[in-house]
């Protein structure tokens, strides 16, 4: 037993420091400053990520997953100061499977907790000078939203009642430099989009058994090698799916979608209430305009989940459709589309 912690401890070691060499390195190269507390995320990331390999079945250790990703996750720790260390945690990590190249490997998907939306407040909020503790309004709660007059702002009011746990809105209140203060509120409902877009994400490599067979080498077809026919299938399985979901009226009802219940994965489902609120809290802080450099403004956006969804459309359909220009033919990018009550969220997204 002695011998297996030693050899754990040697390997996080080895580990820790040469992706946190790489860190430092993408760090110099943006010219951003590699702090003390920016080290310790880094550190407290690695050490969480080699437990969740060592606990999955999927992987025997830390070379069975993409160690581009795995670069790239631990800097966003250490440039948005997200500590995995802390009670109570402000990332987690999870592993899925995802396609590079021709074949399909492990890579290290990072979220925030609920309390790190504190922290990229505290850490990043323009003019902020303190964040008080989120407000989890339930349902039969009494809740006065703020009104407006002129400039000036009278505070929300919110009275517990106690007659449920399930939570309808979250809010934060700031305290500025100025000493006023803000209330940043986002609704349940908001988290539709949320789970859209994740459902979106999950369907990426889906081929519904249309694409079927080996190829020359052996390896099964996946969707890459689709035929036209085999393409406007999936197509049509998909939008049947997105079709499902836009006439769920409520969040619930779009967790229940038989359609898109395969594809919503156990986080989701197992504790729905938890992972709702932690959107929720997301959705809040994306509100607030944050004063952040080059890496961690990179690290935040990559995060979104629209954001991640329209990447791999981008990349999904890149080159697949031709155009006459002079003359010369040269490739074009299929549009993205984004369900309409995703559009709002992706143009607030790109303000900041």
């Amino acid at each position: 037993m002695a011998n297996e912690v030693v050899k754990m401890d040697t390997a996080v070691s080895q580990w820790t420091n040469s992706i946190t060499d790489l860190v430092v390195r993408d760090f110099d190269t943006c010219g951003v400053t590699f702090d003390e507390y920016s080290k310790q995320c880094a550190m407290a990331a690695m050490t969480s990520i080699f437990q969740l390999v060592k606990d999955s079945d999927k992987v025997n250790d830390l070379n069975g997953i993409d160690k581009s990703n795995l670069r790239e996750i631990v800097g966003r720790c250490a440039s948005l100061k997200l500590n995995a260390n802390v009670v109570p945690r402000e990332c987690y990590f999870q592993l899925r499977s995802k396609k590079v190249g021709n074949n399909y490997v492990q890579v290290v998907e990072m979220g925030i907790e609920g309390d790190g939306n504190d922290a990229l407040l505290r850490n990043y909020g323009n003019n902020v000078k303190e964040v008080y503790p989120v407000w989890l309004v339930k349902e039969g709660d009494e809740f006065i939203y703020p009104k407006h007059i002129g400039v000036e702002v009278t505070p929300p009011e919110w009275e517990e009642k106690g007659l449920s746990q399930k939570v309808v809105r979250v809010v934060y209140p700031v305290k500025l430099t100025d000493g006023k203060v803000q209330y940043l509120i986002a609704e349940r409902e908001s988290v539709k989009t949320n789970l859209f877009a994740h459902i979106r994400n999950n369907l990426m490599n889906e081929t519904f058994g249309f694409v079927t067979g080996k190829k020359q080498n052996g390896k099964d077809r996946t969707r890459y090698d689709a035929t036209p026919d085999e393409k406007k299938k999936i197509a049509e399985k998909k939008e049947e799916i997105y079709d499902a979901l836009r006439k769920c009226e409520t969040l619930e009802d779009m967790l229940a979608c038989e359609e898109a219940k395969p594809y919503i994965s156990a986080a989701w489902l197992d504790t729905p209430e938890s992972m709702i609120v932690r959107k929720m809290r997301n959705n809040a802080i994306k509100k607030f305009p944050k004063n952040m450099n080059s890496m961690a403004k990179s690290s935040l956006l990559q995060m979104d989940d629209t954001y991640k969804v329209a990447q791999e459309e981008i990349a999904e359909n890149e080159n697949s459709q031709e155009f006459v220009v002079d003359g010369d033919v040269v490739a074009e990018s299929e549009a993205t589309e984004v369900p309409e009550f995703a559009k709002e969220e992706t143009l607030s997204n790109q303000k900041h």
